[in-house]
Parts: structure tokens; C-alpha cells; sequence
């Protein structure tokens, strides 16, 4: 995750998820407008698995030590949210059946 962290070079590395949650956070930072980030794909394609690892790498890159165990805290509500709404499918035995909204918001001593 470090080696797409604040300001490497990103074209001469391949892309990946940190690279985008670093991204956002630095036009967070920036320019001090919100930013949006959508995952898709489809059924199985990985999407929970990266909206867990861009967040952890957003916490990562905001706060450090300071929000030990936020990005567990966050992610631990995923089980909950998944019971009232996933069904079995041809490439998922899991599968959520909707779309899911996260909002961060931050101080301005970013």
C-alpha cells in the first residue's frame, strides 16, 4: 500500500486499488471538494474485497495510528448489511443484490 502512497509516480507502476484511494485523497486534500469513487463489476468480480481495501488504504493515508482498528470497525458492519439482502447466483453463493453508500467525512485539519 506504500508504494502507491502521496505522490508516486502511478503511470510507471500498475494500477490498483490503492493507487485510486490515493488519488481520491489527495484531490480530497487538494482541492477540498468531495470526491466519488464507484466500484462495479460484476457478480464475484471482487468488489466487496476492493471497497475493503480502498478504505482500509483511505484510513491509512488520512489518519495513520490514530484510527487504529476503524477500517475493522467499518468493515464489520458488511455482515449485517449482507443479511438483508444477498442471494445465491450462477457465479456467487453470496451475492449482494444492492448497491452500498459509504460517506467519510473529515475534519479540516487534514
Amino acid at each position: 500500500s506504500y508504494l502507491y502512497a502521496n505522490g508516486v509516480d502511478k503511470a510507471s507502476i500498475p494500477p490498483h486499488i490503492f493507487a485510486v484511494s490515493d488519488n481520491a485523497f489527495q484531490a480530497l486534500k487538494t482541492t477540498r471538494k468531495d470526491q466519488v469513487c464507484v466500484i462495479s463489476g460484476e457478480s464475484g468480480a471482487g468488489k466487496t474485497e476492493s471497497a475493503k481495501l480502498f478504505l482500509q488504504q483511505i484510513i491509512r493515508l488520512s489518519a495513520g495510528s490514530e484510527s487504529e482498528g476503524l477500517a475493522e470497525r467499518i468493515i464489520n458492519v458488511n455482515p449485517l448489511l449482507e443479511a438483508f439482502g444477498n442471494a445465491q447466483t450462477s457465479m456467487n453463493d453470496n451475492s449482494s443484490r444492492f448497491g452500498r453508500y459509504l460517506d467519510l467525512r473529515f475534519t479540516e485539519s487534514l
